[in-house]
């Protein structure tokens, strides 16, 4: 993918426009709309990779629609003119075809598509646990999934910064290197069981961010959003 840099001052599309500049990307086909790519991996995949494939991404209300390749890639053309876009994933049957122990996805997940993120360059990952790892995850961090609140993970491109919500939530935990552990900064960090109140809240990073805002929140579902650090 082409990365073009425009010095401007302002623009309605403009990604890092606090640094008085808009990185843009190369559309390739799709058009007026936007590229959107990304990746959608297993949760432990910071110890060892693992993709999700053969899941299906859809944009909420659009019919534009992707499957994962085998190490989670996605590919797809998504409304440009708004801010924000939801898209719905489909687990793929079966069991995992690389997490230990072999279990399948069931969780909901969907992906929080932000326009100014993706137009700076910000890499989009999103992540789910198999079954069997859900049990385990919340064994360990001394909490209970709970099916009638939401979960939120984040990934954050650049040098982390302490990420919050405004809604309660369980104890975050965060990744800094390659394990879970307690916290609300690194490289990805999770938020168990997210009041749901409105069904939205806001993201927030220390020292600002671009992707933060108002982000969607669905009853036992993962909210998957990335953000970029300025």
């Amino acid at each position: 993918m082409t990365i073009a840099i425009l010095l401007a001052a302002c623009g309605d599309d403009a990604g890092n426009t606090d640094a008085g500049y808009v990185i843009d990307i190369d559309n390739a086909s799709c058009g007026d709309q936007l590229h959107f790519t990304g990746e959608y991996v297993d949760w432990d995949t910071d110890v060892a990779f693992c993709g999700i494939g053969d899941a299906t991404v859809d944009v909420e209300g659009d019919g534009a629609t992707d499957t994962t390749a085998p190490n989670g890639r996605f590919d797809l053309c998504i409304p440009r003119t708004m801010r924000t876009v939801k898209l719905i994933v489909t687990q793929p049957s079966g069991n995992s075809m690389c997490a230990s122990p072999a279990s399948g996805y069931s969780v909901k997940v969907i992906l929080h598509a932000n326009r100014d993120t993706i137009l700076a360059g910000g890499f989009f990952s999103a992540r789910a646990f198999t079954t069997a790892r859900q049990d385990s995850f919340f064994q360990s961090i001394g909490q209970q999934f709970d099916s009638n609140k939401a979960q939120v993970f984040v990934h954050v491109s650049g040098t982390p910064h302490a990420v919050s919500l405004a809604a309660a939530h369980g104890a975050p935990q965060a990744i800094a290197t390659t394990m879970w552990a307690p916290g609300d900064t690194g490289k990805n960090v999770f938020f168990p069981n997210v009041d749901i109140g409105s069904g939205t809240t806001a993201l927030t990073v220390a020292g600002g961010a671009i992707g933060t805002g108002d982000i969607p929140l669905v009853a036992g579902t993962i909210t998957n959003v990335s953000v970029l650090v300025h």
